[in-house]
């Protein structure tokens, strides 16, 4: 017989062997890629990843940041390895979300959204942009890929000096607002500083006058691509037109064509080197980094059609999904939950970010940056004209705009090349 001190030993060696892969277990590093790069953005996202890991013991959070082109560009390759991201913000559209859902590279998250109560957070309409078929073939409808934790709306920020000094008060029409791009050029200022050497912000810029010409029924036809879906309608030539005409009478920043996006053109909005930035919501936090809540104010471009609500470019920002061959998709889930759920809403607020959820109209102080974005907001998404980003459906709209603003091709050609793209499929 063994001797109650073999019996002891024994006892405690089967329960450290027995331990130690459990505790092995318990550490998970859950895999985090995102487009939170700017340095009003570092605090948020952090909070909540500190958050995560204080609520989940064992659990960390590896997080790994790009900018939106580059991410979109890695995501296809890293999600098909067994060591990609576990979670990851998706650029929707055609050649993001769903080409990554055509190669089965993203989990459908409808039964955990049903578990979450995720479609409580903001109108199925937006929801819809995170929608794909299982095939990636039809975009709007089908299983949910994605869920968003900002809005977006692309509308002009100004400075209230500028419009002070001039007599300008915010444009009621279109027309009003083309009178205004001329009065600040005749008073010797740039109106509209620009930069299109990165290629997207081109698609904001004529997309905000094509937003103004268009309705929501052509933009939805050509996104979704619906039957009857088409870029070669009058609204979109006569925006084309339009934007020839506002670099010819010199309404954007002098040599705009090499500027670029974050340093240049940003950098020149803040130095004051023009009155108004055509961009989107996201900027908001980065402007009040520099500048405070005062000095900008930002409104929605209002429609050139007579009596129509303004339709602006917006909608949900970048999605964060999971990885179809992840091994914690309740854990994927959870997180998910919370960096789009209300206390990321609450942090994205105070770091001047515009939460996809509705915002608490007692939290807003009036005369701020932060009132005048929500507003803007609000005037679009009660209004149902949240418009498109048109690269959703034709990824390389940008570069035709750009041939457009250069003199390349004439507006005609720029429907027609646009056009060709969109009916060989956008690729």
């Amino acid at each position: 017989m063994k001797s109650k001190r073999s019996v002891i030993l024994l006892t405690i060696v089967a329960l450290l062997v027995a331990l130690a892969p459990a505790a092995a277990q318990d550490e998970v590093t859950l895999v985090v890629w995102d487009n939170w790069t700017r340095d009003a953005e570092q605090a948020m996202i952090e909070q909540l990843n500190a958050e995560f890991e204080e609520a989940n013991p064992g659990v960390t959070i590896q997080r790994e940041a790009y900018d939106t082109s580059d991410l979109t560009d890695i995501l296809p390759l890293a999600l098909s390895e067994s060591g990609g991201p576990d979670v990851a913000m998706i650029n929707q559209g055609f050649t993001g979300m769903g080409a990554l859902v055509e190669a089965g590279l993203l989990l459908p998250l409808d039964d955990y959204a049903a578990q979450y109560g995720w479609a409580d957070r903001y109108a199925e309409g937006l929801h819809a942009r995170n929608r794909f078929t299982e095939d990636g073939a039809t975009f709007g409808e089908g299983n949910l890929y994605g869920v968003s934790n900002t809005a977006e709306v692309v509308a002009a920020y100004y400075w209230k000096s500028d419009f002070e000094e001039l007599g300008l008060s915010i444009p009621q029409t279109f027309a009003e607002f083309e009178a205004m791009l001329q009065t600040i050029k005749d008073a010797d200022k740039t109106p509209i500083v620009f930069g299109s050497l990165d290629g997207w912000p081109a698609i904001h810029t004529w997309g905000a006058i094509q937003h103004a010409y268009a309705t929501l029924d052509e933009l939805d036809a050509f996104m979704f691509r619906r039957e009857g879906g088409t870029f070669d309608t009058e609204s979109n030539l006569v925006s084309a037109q339009k934007m020839v005409e506002w670099i010819d009478a010199g309404y954007f920043s002098p040599g705009f064509e090499g500027m670029d996006y974050d340093n240049q053109t940003f950098g020149a909005f803040l130095n004051h080197n023009g009155v108004m930035w055509i961009t989107g919501s996201w900027m908001t936090g980065s402007i009040i980094e520099e500048l405070g809540e005062e000095e900008i104010g930002f409104f929605v471009i209002p429609s050139a059609i007579e009596g129509a609500p303004p339709l602006s470019i917006g909608g949900v920002g970048l999605a964060y999904g999971a990885r179809a061959t992840t091994e914690h998709p309740d854990l994927a889930a959870a997180y998910i939950d919370l960096v789009t759920g209300p206390r990321a809403a609450e942090l994205l607020f105070e770091q001047g970010f515009l939460p996809a959820a509705t915002v608490d109209p007692a939290l807003l102080v009036e005369g701020t940056l932060t009132a005048d974005v929500v507003e803007a907001w609000n005037t679009i998404s009660s209004q149902n004209a949240v418009g498109h980003y048109l690269d959703w459906t034709v990824p390389d709209i940008a570069a035709n705009i750009q041939e457009l603003m250069a003199g390349q091709v004439s507006p005609e050609g720029f429907i027609q090349d646009v056009e060709s793209d969109y009916q060989a499929g956008g690729m």
